[in-house]
This record gives C-alpha cells, sequence and structure tokens, in this order.
C-alpha cells in the first residue's frame, strides 16, 4: 500500500468516525428530549452536533462559508414558502444571525 492509498484510507475511517458520532449525537438528543433533560444538556448535545457537522462539511471538501451561505439560501426560500406565521419569525431571526456572520 503506498502512501496515497493510506491517506485516502484515512479519511475515509474518519469521515465514516465523523457520521457515526452524528448518528450518536442524534440519538442523545432524542433520549434528552424523552427524558427531559435540562437546557443545558440539549445544549451540549446540540454544540456536538453542530461540531460533527462542520468537521464532516470540511472532509468532504465543503467549508462553513459555503455551509452557512447554502443553509441562508434555503431560509430565505423557507420564509417565501412558509405558510405558518409561528415559524416566520424563527427563520427570520436564523436568517439574520447568519447574515451577520458573514
Amino acid at each position: 500500500m503506498n502512501g496515497k492509498d493510506f491517506d485516502v484510507a484515512k479519511n475515509v475511517k474518519m469521515t465514516e468516525n465523523l457520521q457515526c458520532r452524528m448518528l450518536s449525537s442524534v440519538a442523545q438528543f432524542y433520549t434528552a428530549m424523552q427524558e427531559n433533560a435540562t437546557k443545558g444538556e440539549k445544549a451540549e448535545i446540540l454544540a456536538d452536533l453542530e461540531i460533527v457537522m462542520y468537521l464532516l462539511a470540511a472532509r468532504m471538501g465543503i467549508s462553513k462559508q459555503s455551509l452557512d451561505e447554502k443553509a441562508t439560501a434555503k431560509l430565505k426560500l423557507g420564509l417565501l414558502e412558509e405558510e405558518r406565521p409561528e415559524w416566520k419569525t424563527p427563520l427570520l431571526e436564523l436568517l439574520r444571525e447568519l447574515g451577520q456572520k458573514a
């Protein structure tokens, strides 16, 4: 096995590890919700998910900026298509927060 093959295998292994971490964190979040975990405990799990998401995106060659741009575009579309008024305010707030990062 040459060095390039080793790097590819290492990258695949790291990507699979991140995917497993993401699934594990999602499962932990569902358990936390079912068990009425504290806001702090839920925030910890969601922070883990955010970190894993950005690391996984980076492994796939997707920058944080690109991810934020895609999220911004989806939020704008969501605001146009959303019919329930109770969702418009949280979507708009998130759009503003993402806009401040740019």
